[in-house]
Order: structure tokens, then C-alpha cells, then sequence
């Protein structure tokens, strides 16, 4: 019987992958962000659900009437292990969404150069792993928000598994 469960099981999962390397969907990705001047607002940019506020704790902290859809990231790229930490990213489970996040982080860096370095494709993977963990409530602690700190480029620089999650 545990024989049968296991055989079952691994064709499920043989199945699903098989299907996801040869389903193509036609998508067209639209990002939807803009960077704003900052005498305009306290937000650093806006995207298709609100407004991103990028700034260390204190910063983050002191801002009030935020909207739920708003993004707030914590600037930690002067510590040893530069990191951008998106707070409760596991509330964003659109993927184009996440995209345009990480662009404006990206937009963010080049304004305002530093040594933290991290490429787009560890970070979807990241921030994908990370929701996928916190939605089987695991670590719940760690996956609540991501960090992308400098530390973490290698472990999610996996291009097979972005392939298979068509990341």
C-alpha cells in the first residue's frame, strides 16, 4: 500500500513538471511603476497597487495613512551583509507585481549607488521560495519578508529551478 501512495505520488510530481516545462502561455508583462520626485511625495515610487517607501527603520517607522498595498523596504545596504528587506512581502503573490518591485529596487541602486549587489533572477527566485515556504507556514519568522542581502546571490542564482518555475 505505502508502495502504491509513493508511486502515485512521484507520477503526480513527475506530471506537474513535465506539464509546466511544456505549457506556454502567451504573457505580456506591462510594468507599471514610476519613480517619484521626492519633494512630491515621501514615497520613492509608485506601482500598479500603490506606493513604494524606501528608507532605513527609522524612517520606515515614522511614516503613518500608509494603504495596505503599500510597499515599505528597509534600507540596510551600509551593513556588512548589504540587504534590502521587503516587509510582509509574503502579501504579494502576483508575480509581475513582485517584478515591478524589484525593478524600482533596482532603479533605486543606481540612483543611489552602493555595494549591495543582487541580480533580478535571485531575487524572483527568492521572493518566490519565500512565499511558497510562509504559505506552508514555515519559518514564519524568516518568510514574512524577504531579504535580499548580498549573502543569499549564490544560493538563489539557480537557473534550473527558475526554468522549471518559469521565473
Amino acid at each position: 500500500m505505502k508502495k502504491r501512495k509513493k508511486l502515485k505520488s512521484a507520477v503526480l510530481v513527475s506530471s506537474l513538471i513535465g506539464a509546466s516545462l511544456f505549457y506556454n502561455h502567451e504573457h505580456t508583462y506591462k510594468p507599471e511603476y514610476q519613480i517619484i520626485n521626492y519633494e512630491e511625495s515621501d514615497a520613492f515610487a509608485t506601482y500598479s497597487l500603490g506606493s513604494i517607501y524606501i528608507g532605513d527603520m527609522s524612517y520606515i517607522s515614522s511614516l503613518h495613512n500608509l494603504l495596505p498595498t503599500d510597499i515599505l523596504v528597509i534600507d540596510e545596504r551600509d551593513s556588512d551583509d548589504p540587504n534590502l528587506k521587503i516587509i510582509a512581502s509574503y502579501k504579494i503573490d502576483d508575480k509581475d507585481i513582485r517584478d515591478e518591485i524589484i525593478e524600482v529596487l533596482e532603479v533605486y541602486e543606481l540612483m543611489y549607488p552602493s555595494k549591495w549587489n543582487r541580480s533580478l533572477k535571485s531575487m524572483r527566485l527568492e521572493w518566490f521560495v519565500h512565499n511558497l515556504l510562509h504559505d506552508f507556514n514555515y519559518k514564519l519568522d524568516h518568510t514574512t519578508d524577504v531579504d535580499f542581502n548580498n549573502e543569499d546571490e549564490q544560493k538563489f542564482d539557480k537557473e534550473v529551478i527558475r526554468k522549471l518555475l518559469k521565473l
